[in-house]
């Protein structure tokens, strides 16, 4: 899947990929600082798209548009400025409109080569307002994932010299995934593809399923493949009242 051209940190970066000698009167603590301060600025430009796609808008009022459609890959740890919006046109020539979580009930966005085709929606998950998620798992227990930028920067190094050598920042696209019960508010944090921690993990799952006897016990005597959301969403759904 292509992604929009968008301000790149690790392009921003590369900028600052230098080496310099610090004279008597500048002290290293404070470059670092100043550089900080402008990878987080940097963060907040920085967001991708997927291409216009074909799909489907539903919006609360009841209304419906078809055509082509944007959505938002978000990054993680990531300050945004404004809000990012679904954006919409009936065509390739069409005039685009855009639509906040606020008027938006459900999307249908993706085609039948791609690993986007799914249903849509947003939910509200913990420090953030609403967020939209694919569905993949519907039940008593809804199982959501989205595709984010994850962001990862190298330390700082400096020589006896007192010199600044490089820093790096390198994103990689990751799927996260939550899972939510009907009468929740908030979406709960399953893992993302990058976590290794399986003991965190299982206790997460153990937690919220604690209602569920069989599900507990499958967790418990690791029947399930590492970080398999999926079929214990699937197990719970068919197994607990």
């Amino acid at each position: 899947m292509k992604i929009d051209t968008y301000i790149k940190v690790e392009n921003l970066f590369s900028i600052l990929q230098f080496k310099f000698t610090l004279s008597n009167n500048i002290n290293v603590k404070m470059i670092k600082k100043i550089i900080l301060i402008f990878s987080i600025l940097s963060f907040s430009l920085s967001y991708g798209q997927y291409d216009w796609t074909p799909g489907k808008i539903v919006l609360k009022n009841g209304k419906t548009f078809k055509g082509l459609l944007k959505i938002p890959m978000s990054s993680d740890k990531l300050i945004t400025i404004g809000a990012i919006k679904v954006q919409y046109k009936k065509d390739k020539k069409g005039k685009k409109k855009k639509f906040s979580s606020e008027q938006v009930d459900k999307i249908f966005f993706g085609t039948n080569n791609s690993n986007t085709i799914g249903y849509y929606e947003y939910i509200s998950i913990p420090n953030k307002k609403n967020v939209l998620f694919k569905l993949i798992r519907n039940g008593k227990v809804k199982l959501y994932t989205r595709t984010i930028k994850s962001l990862e920067s190298t330390s700082f190094s400096s020589s006896d010299n007192n010199s600044i050598h490089n820093r790096s920042v390198k994103s990689k696209k990751v799927k996260v995934y939550y899972i939510v019960r009907e009468n929740e508010v908030l979406a709960t944090f399953a893992f993302n593809e990058s976590m290794k921690d399986i003991k965190t993990f299982k206790k997460t799952m153990k937690d919220y399923f604690s209602d569920c006897e069989d599900v507990s016990s499958f967790i418990d005597n690791d029947l399930y493949q590492d970080f398999d959301i999926r079929k214990i969403v699937e197990d719970y759904n068919l197994l607990c009242k």
